[in-house]
């Protein structure tokens, strides 16, 4: 591997920043693109470091996500509701078929369902579905609220890796340099998508969080 001055270097290193600066402005149509919410790593430690992190914030993030979803899924396919019934319309919907035969329990500081009654299959599916997520809900709320205060940390990092990566070719001497340069289209879409994810983490939490408040307080209010 030839070597290469200290001028030349600066100047890969400005070509990294500008191609960092072009993808952070997106396009409405890219804007519009849905992104895959994952993390990945980038083979620069200091950006690393940061994104190993992150991916697993993310990761607890995505379980929250996930146990939501999966058991709004399951309401409506047992109250064999339409995909654009909320969680609040199961909700109503189970208490007009139940015909008063249940009632709300806190467990733990969360409110579970109980039949009080005989009651048919498609009721009792309902229940094992509300009460699966009510099982949760403590655990993903005390993980979204982590996820979002890091996150915001992490994206605030993520923004000034441009410098980071100075220091990095600096100190890699100068095949270390080459071999950074040369992978940094890859680099700058990798830490680009990261930032993207990780900056919309917090948003995500405050969503869930939000829908999980709303789900608590309306399963108490519907079967007090």
């Amino acid at each position: 591997m030839g070597r290469f001055s200290k001028p030349r270097a600066l100047r890969f290193s400005a070509l990294f920043l500008a191609l960092f600066g072009m993808a952070m402005v997106s396009t409405p149509a890219e804007a519009k693109r849905k992104r895959t919410q994952t993390i990945q790593m980038t083979g620069v430690k200091s950006f690393d470091k940061v994104f190993k992190k992150a991916r697993k914030a993310n990761k607890r993030l995505k379980s929250a996500e996930k146990n939501l979803r999966d058991s709004k899924k399951a309401l409506r396919q047992t109250l064999k509701l339409g995909k654009k019934a909320t969680y609040i319309d199961g909700i109503k919907e189970l208490k007009r078929r139940a015909d008063g035969k249940l009632r709300v329990v806190m467990v733990g500081g969360t409110p579970r369902l109980k039949a009080t009654d005989a009651i048919p299959t498609e009721i009792q599916n309902s229940i094992d579905a509300i009460n699966t997520l009510s099982t949760t809900m403590p655990q993903s709320v005390r993980d979204l609220k982590a996820v979002s205060t890091s996150s915001k940390q992490m994206y605030t990092q993520a923004r000034k890796f441009p410098t980071n990566l100075r220091r990095e070719l600096a100190s890699s001497g100068v095949d270390g340099m080459w071999a950074i340069v040369v992978k940094s289209p890859k680099i700058t879409k990798r830490t680009y998508k990261n930032a993207k994810v990780i900056g919309g983490m917090p948003n995500r939490a405050a969503k869930v969080t939000g829908e999980l408040a709303q789900i608590s307080t309306t399963l108490v209010n519907t079967f007090k």
